[in-house]
């Protein structure tokens, strides 16, 4: 107290955190949590791949272990602007470590087991809320992730219970910091952010939650699982739109006392929600306006990234794409929008200061690198694949890479190239390779922009594979299929029949037939790279 009045943290700070996410995720190992300590960003590390730390880095110490690792790892954390560090419990212990903690100001974590790093960096992110005039972009959510976890952890005082804010689509926007005395199910819940599945959907049969959403009251909930807890829940309304719902862990009905503070606590969440989503909103399109910048290049681009804090980095694009669009267009955008948050909240814990958006039908992201050569691209490779095979999507996703350049002004070229590879990854039959770099698809990146530019001088296939494919198509034969397996298995007549599934005396008659209505000396070498040529660029 100072003058008759209260202080608190600020809203990002150590304390904060802390307070948020309580016993739920983490144990104190070593230190002393500074209140007034600001928290700039959460930053996983990994010993074999170092991030550049940023200042008052949350540190999520991947791979460390040993207490002499740990107390080296300290004092180099301490010395790269780290405040903090989380280690996966059991956290070693001994006079090393606590020298390091005493020397450095660092403190030190353990975090629960069952939970996973991304799991736990994205809640950690989601409770920092970032004084806006210190950050480029605001953290998505970053408002809704403070106020919310305040709101959960005084109901949850004034129920008495353990408080959960969920979404319409059960996934946990919010937790009260003390989660003990709960069964599994919730267990769960926390560390996935999402009630498991078979649960919701139990819900949803059952009538669950058709009861909640129609009920002004709270709801009392005998069992959720058969092994579980009661619960008790209430819709989150705002005017006629459903928000979400809270949900208490109990052992019996809630009093008539603690029914009206649930009440009440749910038109203030209610509140909160709408304000985060304009919040959300206008972070949607400060990133979009920001990359629109940068893929700009020149001038523009070195605004942006000065804003972003990498003007003097190398840097690439990543462009992400879906094999194909679904028929109703609003579900496209809609489902197109949330991988792009979910590509923003990957990229948040490894790459602050990368930033990804929606332009279009494509979502792009620039990633500021360490170097530019050939290890760096496939560094931001392997960013694409580690998050594609995470997101859930209804449809198969691939990313295009374009080359790291020195200079931010240069980004244009590296987004021209992402959206090359890219359109060769989406325009494969095969759909095998997921992810690849403007390299490793060059030579179909030319084919298809020669047969753009054939197209819009209405430039034609040449007479003999005219003639081959109405031939084809007039007495249902496969000439044009066989030529083309005969050119692509170079002669092979083996391998070339095993690939269209025919045996290779039938392949030899049909190759000696085309070469005989066509008119065409296959044993020309001309001639054949003009057939292959055609084929490639007329598909």
């Amino acid at each position: 107290m100072a003058n008759g009045t209260s202080t608190r943290a600020p809203a990002s700070s150590l304390g904060r955190i802390v307070e948020r996410l309580g016993s739920s995720l983490l144990s104190m190992e070593a230190g002393t949590v500074d209140d007034g300590r600001v928290i700039g960003s959460v930053v996983l590390y990994d010993p074999l791949d170092k991030p550049e730390l940023l200042p008052d880095s949350l540190v999520l110490g991947v791979g460390i272990a040993g207490p002499a690792e740990t107390a080296s790892q300290i004092r180099a954390l301490s010395a790269g602007g780290a405040v903090a560090l989380v280690l996966r419990e059991p956290v070693p212990a001994s006079a090393e470590i606590d020298q390091a903690v005493a020397d450095t100001g660092m403190v030190l974590f353990g975090l629960v087991r069952g939970a996973s790093w991304i799991q736990v960096a994205t809640m950690l992110n989601s409770a920092l809320s970032i004084d806006s005039s210190n950050e480029a972009i605001p953290t998505v959510g970053a408002e809704m992730g403070s106020d919310l976890f305040e709101l959960a952890n005084a109901l949850a005082a004034l129920l008495q219970a353990p408080v959960t804010i969920e979404n319409l689509s059960s996934r946990v926007v919010a937790f009260s910091a003390d989660q003990a005395g709960t069964d599994e199910e919730r267990r769960l819940t926390i560390l996935g952010l999402q009630v498991p599945t078979i649960h919701s959907e139990k819900q949803q049969r059952d009538g669950v939650f058709r009861r909640i959403y129609t009920s002004e009251r709270p709801v009392f909930v005998e069992k959720v699982v058969p092994t579980g807890l009661p619960r008790v829940a209430i819709r989150v309304k705002a005017g006629e739109e459903l928000l979400g719902s809270i949900w208490a862990v109990v052992q019996e009905p809630l009093t008539e006392q603690r029914e009206q503070g649930m009440v009440e606590a749910a038109r203030v969440v209610a509140l909160t929600m709408l304000r985060a989503r304009v919040s959300a909103d206008s972070s949607t399109r400060l990133r979009l306006g920001l990359v629109s910048m940068l893929l700009d290049g020149g001038t523009r681009a070195r605004e942006a990234a000065n804003q972003l804090n990498f003007a003097k980095s190398p840097a690439c694009v990543i462009a992400i794409g879906a094999s194909s669009e679904h028929d109703d267009a609003v579900r496209t955008e809609a489902e197109a929008q949330r991988v792009a948050s979910a590509l923003n909240m990957h990229l948040q814990p490894i790459y602050p200061r990368a930033v990804a958006a929606l332009l279009g039908r494509i979502i792009y992201a620039v990633v500021p690198l360490r170097e530019t050569n050939r290890n760096a691209q496939e560094e931001a490779a392997q960013i694409a694949r580690a998050f594609i095979a995470r997101v859930d999507t209804t449809r198969t996703l691939y990313a295009g890479i374009g080359s790291v350049v020195k200079e931010v002004s240069e980004l244009h070229g590296s987004r021209t190239e992402s959206d090359a590879a890219l359109r060769v990854l989406r325009s494969r039959e095969d759909g095998e390779l997921r992810v690849a770099t403007f390299a490793d698809v060059y030579v179909s990146a030319l084919m298809l922009r020669l047969s753009d530019l054939l197209a819009a001088d209405q430039v034609a296939v040449g007479e003999t594979l005219q003639f081959l494919g109405q031939y084809d198509a007039e007495h249902g034969a496969e000439l044009v299929s066989t030529l083309r397996s005969w050119l692509d298995h170079f002669g092979d007549i083996s391998a070339a029949a095993q690939a269209i599934h025919v045996h290779k005396n039938t392949f030899r008659y049909r190759l000696a037939r085309l070469a005989e209505i066509a008119g065409v000396d296959l044993s020309d070498p001309e001639v054949r790279f003009g057939l292959m040529l055609q084929l490639r660029l007329f598909p």
